[in-house]
């Protein structure tokens, strides 16, 4: 189906996602203009490039709601009703509630096509937004049974426009994903953090690179995190019901005088398995990565120079980690590579003077 042209967008909402979102329109020379209640949200994603302050003095070709979940479906009512010929979008991250409530409230469900983009960051607001954020991530559309089809090709278009990979469901196979895959984990790593405040600071230095992975989800807005549960309420207890059985049996294991390792074990071993699941690079197949260990000084421009040194070898970097010493101004920079590339670029970095750890 030949999606309509898109060369105008209002954008309600000039937080991360709303800002990012102006931001990868401008870049692809699409006119964007921004409204939130907000006023200084609005002027620093200006002054940032990701538009013009609305409203605009005529219909859109698309409107993205970018507000938080308590709110949306109040705002894409009001938008629908503002805008008669515009398509219209969200960017909520649970869809069953909110489309549910839109096709109970206004006639236009046709020009409605929910949305959810997969892509974030552990900072909020216009200041942290990105133009390359939806990059290769996955963007989720949940048409109703009465969405135009035409307006759903048209977002689809936009949505890879901007990088973004289309996935297309049910809002309540949605929500029942994400419940698992990314409520649950915001829920984990929240609650792994909370347990730190029982230790005294002696004792949190006794923690490596997996507490920081572990807790970085930790420093998201809990207020927004509350709307975002609460909107998905019965799929997230689910999941916490499975998590919490999961864990009783490794509790229950421990806690055993005999015979208790097993089923210590069945359950890491089945984190394997679920772990092998997670796609990998570009949503491929996993691939098992080298590691090589590289000991560089925390100073101004290091990172750039083993890039660089890198980059000489012809080895493709497939990721990267850093982890900061205590107490010394060094970082351990792990770069993960094809298995068959790692003795080359260890053996190249080394003869470049960098520290190489075996």
């Amino acid at each position: 189906m030949t999606a309509a042209p898109v060369g105008s967008v209002l954008i309600v909402g000039s937080g991360l996602i709303g800002a990012s979102i102006g931001l990868a329109l401008r870049a692809r020379g699409v006119d964007v203009w921004l409204e939130d209640t907000d006023a200084d949200a609005v002027r620093v994603a200006v002054e940032r490039g990701a538009g013009l302050p609305g409203p605009p003095g005529r219909d859109p070709d698309l409107v993205f709601v970018a507000v938080p979940p308590a709110t949306a479906a109040a705002v894409i009512h009001d938008v629908l009703r503002r805008y008669l010929t515009a398509t219209v979008s969200d960017v909520a991250s649970t869809k069953t509630r909110l489309q549910r409530e839109i096709e109970a409230r206004t006639p236009f469900v046709d020009r409605f096509v929910p949305g959810h983009p997969l892509a974030g960051r552990e900072v909020s607001g216009p200041a942290a937004a990105r133009a390359d954020l939806f990059a290769d991530r996955v963007w989720a559309l949940t048409p109703g049974a009465g969405t135009d089809p035409e307006r759903a090709a048209q977002v689809a278009a936009v949505v890879e426009s901007l990088g973004a990979v289309v996935v297309t469901t049910t809002p309540e196979q949605h929500d029942r994903a994400v419940a698992l895959t990314s409520h649950t984990p915001q829920v984990v790593s929240s609650l792994v953090a909370a347990g730190l405040e029982a230790l005294g600071s002696a004792e949190v230095r006794l923690s490596g690179q997996g507490l920081r992975d572990m807790t970085r989800l930790a420093g998201s807005d809990p207020d927004l995190w509350t709307e975002i549960l609460t909107s998905n309420a019965e799929p997230v207890s689910e999941a916490l019901d499975g998590l919490i059985e999961r864990l009783s049996r490794v509790r229950d294991g421990l806690r055993r005088e005999a015979g208790g390792a097993g089923e210590v074990r069945a359950a890491l071993a089945a984190g394997v398995a679920g772990a092998a699941r997670v796609p990998g690079k570009h949503g491929s197949q996993p691939v098992p990565y080298a590691v090589v260990p590289v000991v560089i000084a925390d100073r101004p421009g290091e990172l750039g120079r083993l890039f660089a040194a890198a980059a000489r070898t012809g080895v493709n970097l497939e990721d990267v980690r850093i982890d900061h010493a205590q107490g010394r101004p060094t970082g351990l920079v792990e770069l993960e590579v094809r298995p068959e590339s790692a003795t080359v670029l260890a053996a190249e970095l080394r003869a470049d003077g960098f520290e190489v750890r075996d």
